[in-house]
Parts: C-alpha cells; structure tokens; sequence
C-alpha cells in the first residue's frame, strides 16, 4: 500500500511516517480502531493432561 498524504477519514494532511504508512492520523485511528472480542485470549494449558506434564504430550495425533 502506498504511503497516504492526507488521512482517509477526516481528509486531514499527515505529518507523521507511521501515520502515512497506516493512512490515518492518531485521533482518526483511535476513533476508528476496533477493540478486540472480549475473551479472544487463548486458555492456559493444564499443568498435566492424562497424569503426564504438558511438554510430555505429543503436539497431535499425527505423531
């Protein structure tokens, strides 16, 4: 993608080099940002599946 001059959003001129390269200004990408899905973490990993520790187990069935 080429570097922008002018934000898309408000038409506003960019100064910044991450703000031409992203083609938003700050305030634009802020309002315009998605936040992510809550509960989007991954779960943590038991400390044992099947009575052996984790890096024990093999990584698929494939194995």
């Amino acid at each position: 993608m080429a570097e922008s001059l002018r934000c898309t959003v408000c038409g506003r001129a960019l100064r910044d080099p991450a703000s031409r390269a992203r083609g938003t200004g700050p305030v634009c990408d802020r309002k315009t940002r998605i936040p992510p899905l809550p509960g989007t973490r991954r779960p943590a990993l038991p400390p044992y599946v099947d009575g052996r520790p984790v890096d024990d187990v093999p990584a698929s069935p494939l194995f």
